[in-house]
């Protein structure tokens, strides 16, 4: 394939911290019928990182050619920092597979995933057995920020917020089709609700209940210090 064939296509590599929410972002960009993406991903929840269809250029950048981009004009690939790559935790080459892709005559942009960073960490810590979400910002501040590649951000808490209209702003943005029709079904349940609950009470709380009182009641009776003990 010469590089007039490639000139119009575009890769658009989804990554984040582990636990962020790659996965799901990655489902919802690669439902367009113009997008060859995680098929596999399309019908379960979750599969392994390293079934993913770039899995082994994370790994051995030398080995993507230009023949991976013929059949289509748009792809998806799909990484976290880090991955699990047969067994061994490891950081990905995203930037030397961007780098080879862009020489191919590929456009390459890179969309990382934003999630709450206490959520994130606790989720690291309780299926990982550790927190890894520094060595995934120290990796995209030294590799990828300062690249030739366009560069997104994707919040996890905005998807879930704002659904088809997020989507649809960020696939204009990123110049990359979406099915929002198809994509919403994947949004029927928020994942960081088992990780939040109720706070009882908390030491602010009187403050701002006295704060939105009307002006005149304030003034006739202040708040005492003992209303707002922590």
């Amino acid at each position: 394939m010469d590089s007039n064939a490639t000139q119009d296509k575009h890769l658009l590599i989804i990554t984040g911290p582990q636990g962020s929410g790659n996965h799901i972002f990655s489902r919802v960009f690669s439902m367009h019928p113009d997008v060859q993406g995680w098929e596999q991903l399309k019908d379960q929840y979750w599969v392994p990182s390293d079934q993913e269809p770039f899995a082994e250029y994370w790994v051995h950048p030398e080995r993507l050619t230009p023949a991976v981009f013929e059949g289509a004009d748009y792809f998806l690939a799909n990484v976290s920092v880090p991955f699990f790559y047969d067994g061994v935790r490891q950081t990905p080459h995203i930037r030397e597979v961007a780098d080879r892709a862009r020489s191919f005559g590929i456009r390459v942009s890179i969309a990382i995933v934003v999630r709450d960073a206490t959520i994130n960490s606790v989720q690291q810590q309780r299926v990982g057995g550790a927190v890894t979400l520094p060595t995934a910002q120290e990796y995209y501040r030294k590799r990828l920020f300062y690249s030739q590649h366009q560069i997104y951000f994707l919040d996890h808490e905005a998807l879930f917020l704002w659904g088809e209209y997020y989507v649809n702003q960020m696939a204009w943005r990123m110049d990359f089709p979406v099915d929002t029709d198809r994509c919403l079904t994947l949004l029927d349940h928020n994942p960081n609700e088992k990780y939040v609950s109720p706070v009882q009470d908390h030491w602010l709380d009187a403050e701002i209940r006295a704060g939105r009182r009307p002006f005149q009641q304030r003034q006739a009776e202040p708040l005492n210090d003992t209303d707002a003990t922590p």
